[in-house]
Parts: structure tokens; C-alpha cells; sequence
């Protein structure tokens, strides 16, 4: 094992991070779904076994992001057991208590510490580090590697992230699991958010950092410009506010 190793880490989101895009996937297949799905169904989409299936829906279930129930039945012998999804922070009572509590922490910051730009790019770069495992000192990643870590790191967290190289190396977010907080403290949420993701790419030994960071640039949207690290370290991250984030 090396000698930085990061343990597996609960997210409060998906329940986990070995299993967060299979549980993505799925978690988005129960919201697209009309009607309530079974294990086997949801195996048979995914392409998985059906206890590595139930394995995962049972956690979403934990997690507050799907819901359970038995299925009627005129037939004799077990019922099924049907899985609807749920939106994010919406029904779970411990999903709605940490997001009330980032609400105030973040308001108290913004309110009674305003110049703390530079500390909450860095407390979101130990935040990321600390989420993400340091490649071994003998493995080398080349940049492909490390977008798709960051990725599936980002679609764990449920910012649903898609990398763009066109008109520059770039990723877009087509959700913010925080947005309450980012709507009263844009500064701050902002801020974390962008300094995660340098502290994952310093850990993946990236060449790479986000130099700017464009929030609400559409309703659900923001996006991190990427930019190489020179000489002199990496380059402040820029960020740009173009109003109240919109939830609608």
C-alpha cells in the first residue's frame, strides 16, 4: 500500500466511492424511470449481477436518494421488492440536516469574514486531497487518467461533470449538490468547490490546475477553465460571479 492512502470515504451522497458511478448510473435510471423498478431490472439495465444490484440500491435507499416498497401480489410466495428514486437532499432527514447546517456555516463565513478567498481555496484543496488516493510513487498517470479520476470523484459528489477540450481544456457541471449554500454564499461555495478539485489534480500529480471558475454561467451550470502549471506555481484561481446563482 503506499505510504499516502486515502480510506474509503462516506459522501453523504452516493453512500460511497469504489461504487459511485455504477450507483450514478443507477440513481439516474430510478429518476428517469415512471414507474417503481425491481433487482433485476435495474441488473438487466445496468449490466451487473443482481446482488451487486441490490447492493447498491440498498444504499442509495441508506443514503436518502431511493426509496423502498413490496410490491402487491396475487401469488403466493415472496414479493418483489420495487426501488423509486428521490431527489438529492430532498427526503432524507440527515441529507437535510448537513445541508442546513452548510447554509449557516457558509452565511456566517461570507458575513463575518469576507476577505477569506485565499483560505477557502484552501480548505477545499485539503478537501479534495483528503477525498482523493495519491497514485503510488512508481505509477505514473497521464492526463486522460487523471480527468477520469477527477470525473467519477465529481460524479460521486453529483455535480454530474463532463470534460471538454474545445475552445480549451475544460469541465462543465451540470448540477450543484450545494446550491443552497452557493445561493446565499456564492464566494464561498465557489471557492471550496474549485480549490477541491486543484487538491484531487495535486494528489493525481496533474499538470493541470482550474484557473478560473465560472459559476451559474446557466441555470445548473458552471464551468472550471483548466490551465498548466508554470514555473512559478499555480496561478490564483479566478472566479467569476455573474449574479445570484438561479435555482430555476
Amino acid at each position: 500500500m503506499p505510504a499516502h492512502s486515502t480510506p474509503r470515504i462516506y459522501d453523504g451522497t452516493t453512500g460511497g466511492t469504489v461504487h459511485s458511478g455504477r450507483r450514478t448510473h443507477i440513481i439516474q435510471l430510478l429518476r428517469d424511470t415512471k414507474d417503481p423498478l425491481s433487482v433485476a431490472e435495474v441488473a438487466d439495465t445496468v449490466g451487473i449481477h443482481p446482488n451487486t444490484a441490490r447492493f447498491h440500491l440498498e444504499s442509495l435507499v441508506d443514503a436518502g436518494l431511493a426509496t423502498r416498497e413490496t410490491a402487491p401480489s396475487a401469488k403466493p410466495g415472496r414479493r418483489r421488492v420495487m426501488y423509486t428514486g428521490t431527489l438529492p437532499n430532498q427526503t432524507h432527514e440527515r441529507a437535510q440536516g448537513y445541508r442546513l447546517l452548510s447554509q449557516i456555516l457558509a452565511g456566517l463565513i461570507a458575513t463575518r469574514f469576507p476577505d477569506m478567498d485565499d483560505v477557502m481555496c484552501e480548505v477545499g484543496r485539503q478537501w479534495g486531497s483528503y477525498l482523493t488516493s495519491r497514485p503510488a510513487p512508481y505509477e505514473t498517470l497521464d492526463e486522460a487518467e487523471i480527468g477520469r479520476r477527477v470525473m467519477d470523484k465529481s460524479d460521486a459528489l453529483w455535480f454530474a461533470p463532463e470534460l471538454q477540450t474545445q475552445p480549451g481544456p475544460h469541465l462543465l457541471f451540470h448540477n450543484c449538490p450545494f446550491m443552497e449554500s452557493a445561493r446565499s454564499a456564492p464566494g464561498i461555495i465557489c471557492r471550496l468547490h474549485g480549490g477541491m478539485i486543484n487538491g484531487s489534480l495535486t494528489e493525481l500529480r496533474s499538470s493541470q490546475r482550474v484557473v478560473k471558475l465560472e459559476a451559474s454561467i446557466a441555470p445548473h451550470l458552471c464551468r472550471a477553465w483548466l490551465g498548466p502549471v508554470g514555473d512559478q506555481g499555480e496561478q490564483p484561481l479566478e472566479l467569476v460571479l455573474p449574479g445570484p446563482v438561479d435555482e430555476s
